[in-house]
């Protein structure tokens, strides 16, 4: 609990976790106001999947920023040596500076969300579960940017350094991997589809809305092709889970890694 407060604190008293907010909440309000043209049985789906599509280029890009200053944070003041020094060995601190910028970013967004309901209360015809089934995806979104975010703080030594890799990390997850993507589409076989399916599925941000889509009933499982049945041979509730898993694993081990070995050095 002291970690997690003393972040809300750092978090509370800075301006880049209330510029983002803000951004999201500009953007989420002007598309609410865009949804209620839409025809009333498609309308509040419509807007949760445009609300997911201008997530993925505002939230990632503030998730890496945040989180990434704010270990950096630690280092440039060398609060982290002085926590090392007494009591706290390098996995016990990652594991709990973590958990505090996660609960902080996560709790302040999803909370705005939350805000948000009330408002969609009033103009869309308003559906629990799609909402849920939205917020999922919010939370996994910023817990697989803010963990991406930890580990760029770690391995930079130079806030030039640090701004040039978070500011790549977003444009390879937006942009490059999907032109990747496009260039190996053509050939794609029945033979390889599966190899295909696992690239294609790890990539979170298809996962995400291809979860949603799914979820919401706007693209069905049903009468598919026998080549997208191999492609899509799990659940997509089980590949989001995977890549969940996947990302916050690989690059809390990387964290802890770089750390030990720079210390080393």
């Amino acid at each position: 609990m002291n970690y997690i407060w003393k972040e809300w604190l750092e978090q509370s008293r800075g301006k880049g976790l209330w510029l983002g907010l803000a951004m999201v909440m500009l953007s989420s309000i002007f598309l609410l106001m865009e949804a209620r043209s839409y025809p009333a049985e498609l309308g509040f789906d419509a807007f949760l999947l445009s609300l997911y599509d201008m997530n993925i280029y505002l939230v990632p890009i503030f998730a890496l920023f945040i989180s990434s200053f704010s270990i950096f944070q630690e280092k440039e003041l060398k609060t982290s040596m002085i926590l090392l020094t007494k009591k706290e060995s390098n996995l016990s601190l990652m594991l709990k500076k973590s958990i505090a910028i996660q609960t902080v970013v996560v709790g302040v967004f999803v909370g705005w969300y939350f805000v948000l309901a009330i408002v969609m209360k009033m103009f869309l015809q308003f559906e629990i579960s799609s909402f849920l089934y939205f917020i999922v995806t919010v939370v996994v979104l910023l817990l697989i940017f803010n963990q991406l975010g930890l580990f760029l703080g770690n391995i930079t030594n130079t806030k030039m350094q640090l701004i040039g890799a978070t500011i790549f990390t977003w444009f390879l997850f937006v942009f490059l991997i999907d032109l990747a993507f496009i260039q190996y589409v053509p050939s794609v076989s029945y033979e390889n589809v599966k190899l295909f399916s696992w690239l294609y599925f790890l990539d979170p941000l298809h996962t995400l809305r291809f979860y949603l889509e799914t979820s919401l009933g706007l693209f069905s499982l049903n009468n598919m092709s026998r080549l997208m049945e191999k492609m899509i041979w799990m659940a997509p509730s089980k590949f989001l889970l995977i890549d969940l898993a996947f990302w916050m694993v690989a690059f809390f081990g990387l964290a802890i890694l770089f750390r030990s070995k720079g210390e080393k050095s």
